[in-house]
């Protein structure tokens, strides 16, 4: 059932799970943030309104940049946080450590998991704190169409178990780990469906247009959510 008809997240993991994510990193106007991966802004705006702390918000599209200068300055948050348009992999904030760093969207999926949580940490504070959000398998017996929707030659999904090893591995300690529910998609899907309905931009393009009704209707129509869900995760740095 889609519970938020204005949600503009690029993944099903929603605001609430962000904000749960300031509270469990005790977030205030001191603060500093880093969201990778930015999105069209949710995120950051989100933070920014509700702790007032300051955010470095990333993203490698120029057009999702644009669009999330667009909110803040709706949301009269635009001098909280500082937009840049990077690739992740060619970032470093070694020198200037942040309390907590967002990766929402299935940021790691995209950049390389044990990469992004070696830099990840690099990037954080002694004690400091991760929230992430990513799809993985609920099963290790996925049907082929199902699978071949969400995962190909490039993306290969974790499970549940494999992402707590990655997060030992990489220094973290996890404080809460669980699926988002079932109204996260819709509110998800929701957004996506308005979105395909765009004349320009991303998602004006005719073959992100067929593979998003593709994954909707697998989703759906042969109950892909049996097979794959969305993990949100909040974890501290060991030291």
């Amino acid at each position: 059932m889609v519970t938020d008809l204005h949600s503009n997240y690029s993944s099903p993991a929603g605001k609430e799970f962000t904000l749960t994510a300031g509270y469990f990193a005790g977030i205030n106007p001191a603060s500093r943030i880093l969201d990778l991966g930015c999105g069209y802004g949710d995120g950051s705006c989100n933070m920014a309104q509700q702790f007032r702390c300051k955010v470095i918000a990333l993203d490698i599209s120029e057009e999702n940049i644009g669009l999330a200068r667009q909110l803040a300055e709706a949301k009269n948050v635009s001098h909280l946080i500082t937009f840049e348009t990077k690739n992740l992999l060619e970032a470093d904030f070694i020198d200037e450590p942040f309390e907590l760093v967002l990766a929402e969207g299935g940021v790691f999926s995209f950049v390389s998991r044990s990469k992004g949580l070696e830099r990840t940490a690099s990037w954080l504070l002694p004690r400091g704190w991760l929230a992430f959000s990513d799809l993985i398998f609920l099963s290790d017996k996925v049907p082929d169409e199902v699978k071949n929707i969400f995962e190909d030659t490039t993306y290969h999904y974790e499970s549940e178990t494999s992402y707590r090893t990655l997060l030992h591995n990489a220094g973290f300690d996890i404080h809460l780990m669980c699926l988002v529910p079932q109204s996260g998609w819709d509110n998800y899907y929701a957004h996506m469906a308005r979105r395909l309905e765009d004349d320009k931009g991303f998602f004006s393009d005719k073959r992100i247009k067929l593979a998003f009704h593709k994954e909707i209707d697998v989703f759906y129509r042969l109950e892909g959510f049996r097979y794959v869900g969305y993990l949100f995760c909040i974890a501290r740095k060991k030291s």
